[in-house]
């Protein structure tokens, strides 16, 4: 099977008309840290960015298969500043809303990871509840955890082996899971099998809007292989009968929405679906020209960052990467950040530690070693926890260090 293939049809409404509107160049999986002894075998693939013209679904023109990106991953849920509060709130709201039954509601989670969202509705004293993840190495953790978890990857196939053994499903999660995935007709048909009649399919995923407004292109890379809005959403679910009936926006990774799913009729639909409607249309993405204009600022943006960290080495400044998110990898392959411009990059995560940054080979240290021999400048590549991080690092700031803010149509340093 090959790793990579090219995206002709549309996703969500099967149109070929694709245009092609940003290009990243060509840069390896996002989360592929490595050792040195690995660089030489290391692959490189296109990314590039298009928008259908027909239902104005935001996507990638080139496919890596899912059994390469996902089947061991590094992300690990618990690991995640802000992820326990935000998962425990998330699992209440559910369960306020639409849980009636503890004992009996069956809860699944596509992409469920370490469990974390799973055991904050087991702690609220919900028996039911079951994991999907297609991660090996993460589901046996997940297990011992006490969360039962399957290794697999969702579709209509297995939401048919699951509706045998456990029923059918009052809830169904996705947590940034449907930008990941290929095949929507398989996930939607998975829906249908799976879901009970007054069943509830809810997921989070990164807000298209979010790149218009603070230019966060860095959300682009292979695992992302779609950007969401919500009116293509709307038009995919109501093709399977189902409706979009609420859509709640997020401060999570930088700007997010969650979207709520049921069978036609089930749901009153919300006011919160025409307000983002209405914004979309405001912001032009039904338009063409839209997508080349930000096209213009994402470039322009790059040549910025990449200016003023020319300029700081050039006086000598020592410079280096706070956090090693996969998303940072899009903005320093983009920008050819290599170790001439960053010395390291920082990390708590003990998967990344030691390891080097995919296509820009960036040496990835512990915070703690960062810490006794400080850099002049932090690139702040996990942006979207800026005020935890400048919180954390007050005394960085303190003794005079910067940071600098690599995303924005302006560059900042603070």
């Amino acid at each position: 099977m090959p790793i990579i293939k090219k995206n002709l049809v549309c996703r969500a409404c099967g149109s070929r008309e694709l245009e092609e509107f940003l290009s990243l160049g060509k840069t390896p999986p996002a989360n592929a840290f490595l050792k040195k002894k690995d660089f030489r075998k290391e692959k490189h693939h296109p990314l590039r960015v298009g928008v259908c013209r027909s239902c104005k679904l935001v996507q990638l023109l080139d496919v890596i298969s899912k059994e390469h990106l996902f089947s061991h991953y590094v992300y690990f849920f618990s690991a995640m500043p802000t992820a326990s509060n935000h998962f425990g709130s998330y699992a209440q709201d559910i369960a306020e809303r639409f849980i009636k039954n503890t004992a009996k509601d069956l809860i699944v989670e596509l992409g469920s990871n370490d469990g974390l969202l799973l055991k904050s509705f087991h702690k609220m004293g919900h028996k039911r509840v079951l994991g999907i993840d297609p991660a090996k190495n993460i589901v046996k953790f997940a297990n011992k955890q006490g969360v039962p978890t399957l290794a697999d990857f969702f579709s209509q196939r297995l939401a048919q082996k699951i509706v045998k053994t456990e029923g059918k499903a009052k809830i169904i999660i996705g947590n940034n899971v449907v930008a990941h995935i290929d095949d929507w007709q398989d996930l939607a048909k998975g829906v249908d099998e799976l879901l009970a009649e007054d069943g509830v399919f809810i997921f989070e995923a990164p807000y298209l809007m979010d790149m218009f407004e603070n230019l966060a292109y860095d959300s682009i890379y292979h695992e992302h292989l779609s950007y969401l809005s919500v009116a293509p959403l709307v038009r995919f679910f109501k093709k399977y009968g189902m409706n979009v009936f609420d859509v709640q926006p997020f401060q999570r990774q930088g700007h997010s929405i969650r979207v709520f799913v049921s069978r036609s009729g089930k749901y009153k639909t919300m006011p919160s679906v025409k307000k983002f409607l209405n914004k979309e249309l405001k912001a032009g993405l039904n338009k063409l020209s839209s997508y080349k204009e930000l096209a213009k600022r994402i470039k322009n943006s790059r040549n910025q960052l990449v200016t003023t960290l020319k300029d700081l080495k050039s006086k000598k400044m020592k410079i280096a990467a706070y956090g090693a998110p996969a998303r940072g990898n899009t903005l320093l392959n983009y920008g050819n950040i290599n170790p001439k411009l960053i010395d390291f990059a920082t990390e708590e995560l003990p998967l990344k530690i030691g390891l080097y940054s995919p296509g820009m080979h960036i040496p990835v240290k512990h915070i703690e070693d960062a810490r006794k021999n400080p850099p002049d400048y932090y690139l702040m590549l996990a942006w979207n926890y800026k005020d935890q991080i400048l919180k954390k690092e007050s005394e960085f700031v303190k003794q005079g260090g910067k940071f600098i803010v690599p995303i924005g149509d302006k560059i900042e340093i603070i």
